[in-house]
């Protein structure tokens, strides 16, 4: 049984709407979803100091210790660098580094014959959604969105495990 229902609910609510994502191809709902699945990751912390660390103060002891050790490290550069830095920036800018539109290809051919040949092409499709800038520049958004997603279920794993270990 976890000692973090409410946060792994919110989670459960961001892995929904991330698949959402996959099909989508209606320009106004993939934007919206993608602000939410941001926003829900997010989420996932602050409900779990808020409400699963209310109703258990081992949780919240144990969330607050790992809490810290997630501003550093390479394996918590999702969390810094995409959930928080992306959530921050839809929050207070309304804005993202996620494209939106078409993406443009460059793909330069080598030829044996001595002439090479540069094509450009545009991916219109949803078969492509880069992050523009930032650390994770170059990544489709709806990786990242998996990968937070699979961090944070080791997390909420870590804190029950934990918590459990210090139970009497």
């Amino acid at each position: 049984m976890t000692k973090v229902p409410k946060a792994r609910l919110v989670l459960q609510d961001a892995m929904f709407v991330r698949d959402k994502l996959e099909n989508e191809i209606g320009h106004i709902e993939w934007r919206l979803y993608w602000v939410l699945a941001v926003v829900l990751l997010r989420a996932v912390g602050h409900v779990l100091d808020k409400v699963d660390g209310h109703n258990d103060p081992v949780v919240k002891r144990v969330a607050g210790e790992l809490h810290k050790s997630w501003r550093t490290g390479e394996e918590n550069a999702i969390f810094r660098d995409f959930i928080e830095r992306e959530r921050n920036s839809i929050l207070k800018e309304y804005s993202s580094e996620i494209t939106e539109g078409p993406v443009p290809i460059m793909a330069h051919l080598q030829r044996h014959d001595g002439f090479d040949v540069i094509r450009h092409f545009l991916i219109e499709e949803n078969l492509y959604r880069p992050m523009e800038s930032g650390a994770f520049a170059g990544e489709d958004g709806r990786t990242l969105l998996d990968e937070a997603i699979a961090w944070w279920a080791l997390q909420l794993g870590e804190i029950d495990r934990r918590t459990r270990a210090a139970a009497p």
